[in-house]
This record gives C-alpha cells, structure tokens and sequence, in this order.
C-alpha cells in the first residue's frame, strides 16, 4: 500500500495542506466535512489506493490548513480548493465533497462544468429552509488521550473505531504545556454556510450521486426531491447505518456506492 505525499500549497494567500496519491487510475478530489481535515477520508483511501489518483484537501479553518479571514466567502473558499488542484494539474476530477466539501463542490460544478467528470454529495444538499447552527462548544483542553477520545466517541456516535483512532492521531495538537486542543474549531467559516445554493445547483450537468445518512436529517425529503427536479440523472443513495458523518460511520457502505459510481463514469 503506497503512502501519500503530504505537503501544503498558497492559495489566496492561505497555506492549505494536502494529501496526494499518484497512479494511472482517474483524478478524485476530497474535501472533508465540518470539524474534520484531509485525513478524515483514510479508510476510503485505503481502500481504493493503487486504483485511482486521490487528493484530499483540508479546507481553512481545519487541520493544518490556516484561518481564513471572516469576509472569506463559500464560492471564495471553494475557489481556493480548485486552485489547489490546478496547481497540481490534477484535473478533470471526480469530487467527493462531504458537507461543507459538497458545498463547496455544488458551486464548482456549476461554475467549471468541464472540469469535473463527476460529483459525490455526501449528506448535503442546498436547504429549503434556513437552519441556524448550535452545537454546544468542545472543551478547550485535554488532559489526555483518552479523554480526547471519551469525547469524540460522544460526539460521533456512529464514528469505528478507527475512525476515532484518526482523530486522536491527526484531530488534535498539544499547546505549550503539553495539553491537547482540537486542531479543527471552524468558527470563523460558519456564516459562510448559510448562502443559497439552489442557483449553483440548478447549473450542474455533471452526473451526480447523493448519499445520504440513514440516520441523518440533514437533507430533507422535500430537498431530495427538489434535487431530482434541477439535475437531470441524479442517483440517490443511502446508507441505513450511518448518520452524518457516513464515510467515517460506515465506510464499506460507502464505499461500495462509490465505487459503483466511479466504474460508471470514470
């Protein structure tokens, strides 16, 4: 099993860390979710190295990545992520966006149609309905490893083992006195969230698949249906063990429709 390089790029005059696997196979970009980073992906990854070419991208205000500035808009931002991947000539793609990533991969299909080959909506969609964000904050400290993950077990219910094990080993740093703090705490990026997406979604002709947590009420049923209406083909998919966060709570499941996906139109 190869390794990937890891490295960071300037973007916008942001520093964006990446992950990049070479191969013949066809070109898949990753943008993660919310509160995650590049690595977050690592069970997909794994399963489908030596197949395909695969870059993850950790967005600002995660990981590695640095903040962006408050004024830093989602276009803007998704604008960045495809600069990453031009400077590495690594286009057309396949995008994988998770969330926020698929957010971020709505505007980008809709405004560089011949750049992408296909499009993966994990659990998003635009909204019908404005939804205001509230989670209660994360604790500022660790005093340990095991208390870093008592916390994310409580907070991705769903997530595998291994799953949890990734963000122990890339979710979190240690301050000046040894303590461990998340990396990822994306304040700044959430007003961000609340653009309307249903102009950029009514412009994709790029073939798209949804997958959606059976578990999850994020996208709503009058959403997929709107979803059906504005991109012709569209296949939609769920995963009945999985909330959210379905790459991380059932990665056979996921992967399974991703490759099934992939092997049509790559």
């Amino acid at each position: 099993m190869s390794e990937p390089k890891e490295g960071f790029l300037k973007s916008g005059g942001y520093r964006v860390h990446y992950l990049l696997w070479g191969g013949t196979g066809p070109k898949l970009v990753f943008i993660h979710s919310m509160g995650m980073d590049a690595h977050g992906f690592e069970a997909i990854y794994n399963a489908l190295n030596g197949e395909y070419q695969m870059l993850g991208l950790t967005i600002l205000d995660h990981g590695d990545s640095d903040i962006p500035k408050p004024s830093l808009t989602l276009p803007d931002h998704a604008e960045i992520m495809r600069d990453c991947y031009r400077q590495l000539a690594f286009e057309p793609i396949i995008l994988i966006g998770h969330s926020v990533g698929g957010m971020m991969g709505i505007t980008l299909a809709a405004e560089h149609p011949n750049e992408l080959k296909g499009l993966v909506l994990v659990d998003i969609a635009p909204r019908i309905e404005k939804r205001k964000y509230s989670s209660a904050p994360p604790p500022k400290l660790f005093e340990s490893k095991e208390q870093a993950r008592d916390y994310f077990k409580e907070k991705y219910s769903g997530f595998t083992e291994d799953a949890v094990e990734n963000r122990i080993k890339h979710g979190l740093k240690e301050d000046n006195e040894g303590k461990l703090t998340l990396k990822s705490t994306p304040n700044i990026m959430r007003p961000s969230l609340s653009l309307d997406l249903w102009p950029f979604a009514k412009r994709i002709e790029t073939a798209t698949l949804m997958v959606l947590g059976g578990k999850s009420a994020v996208v709503t049923l009058a959403a997929q249906e709107r979803m059906r209406e504005v991109i012709s083909g569209i296949e939609i998919v769920t995963v009945k063990e999985a909330t959210h966060m379905v790459p991380q709570d059932n990665p056979i499941e996921f992967e399974r429709h991703l490759r099934r996906f992939l092997e049509r139109i790559a």
